[in-house]
């Protein structure tokens, strides 16, 4: 077993926050947690297992451990183009620090379905500061790329797009927002479309996400409409610790 640092969740709420790899049910975790504890003093930490593993989640339990989110691994192949002519909106990549604004804006406040949003031993307001901060990440990053959904009649931004390019055919989709006010408009459809329009272009596959089970509008768009296909799916537990 062994546990990673994660720098902009720790930025993000003040303490350290840790991420547990490979857990291991037989192994001394008490012992295992001393010297993460010793070495990081964290403020919380997280586990992420297989959902059928049920001897890791109860061995997680008996140490103290809550589930906080039931997570979904799914993937999508990348094949045919789709004609967006119709639609009255321009994709672009966001490369200048002044075209970061709105998205910015629309990432603090957009998400509501993830563990960040809903657990209550997480300060309020903190998941929106975090998710902007991996915006601003996957902009600088240069394997990473943060795209722009515009209303060309108003020149607003009206969602957005981030994505790493694991491979020369293949990406792990990270974020995807649309501005609250428009959330029923059908721009989550348009939004992937015009991002998958552009991967194609780019000689990209394959992508892979993660989602949160009870993100229903998300699971609904990729699963029903889309055509993710699962490949597994984990429960993530964590533990708060005490100043």
């Amino acid at each position: 077993m062994k546990t990673e640092l994660i720098e902009i969740d720790s930025q993000v709420s003040g303490r350290p926050v840790l991420a547990i790899h490979d857990f291991d049910p037989h192994a001394d975790f008490a012992e295992f947690e001393r010297r993460y504890i010793a070495e990081h003093g964290p403020g919380y930490v997280s586990a992420k297992v297989p959902l059928e593993d049920i001897r890791s989640i109860h061995a997680l339990e008996d140490a103290g451990f809550r589930l906080v989110e039931c997570q979904i691994r799914s993937s999508i192949k990348l094949r045919k183009p789709y004609d967006m002519a119709p639609f009255p909106y321009t994709f672009e990549q966001v490369t200048r620090e002044e075209d970061l604004k709105e998205v910015l804006e629309i990432a603090g406040a957009t998400f509501l379905h993830d563990r960040f949003s809903m657990d209550s031993s997480l300060a309020p307001g903190s998941s929106g500061k975090r998710y902007q901060a991996y915006v601003i990440k996957s902009f600088r990053s240069p394997d990473e790329a943060v795209y722009r959904l515009i209303d060309r009649a108003s020149g607003r931004t009206v969602a957005f797009k981030t994505h790493r390019y694991v491979s020369a055919t293949e990406v792990l989709f990270f974020l995807g927002g649309v501005h609250p006010d428009l959330k029923t408009a059908g721009l989550g459809l348009i939004n992937e479309y015009f991002e998958f329009n552009e991967l194609i272009r780019k000689g990209i596959k394959r992508g892979v996400t993660h989602i949160s089970a009870s993100n229903y509008p998300v699971f609904n768009l990729e699963i029903s409409q889309l055509g993710f296909r699962v490949i597994t799916t984990f429960a993530v537990l964590r533990k708060v610790y005490s100043t």
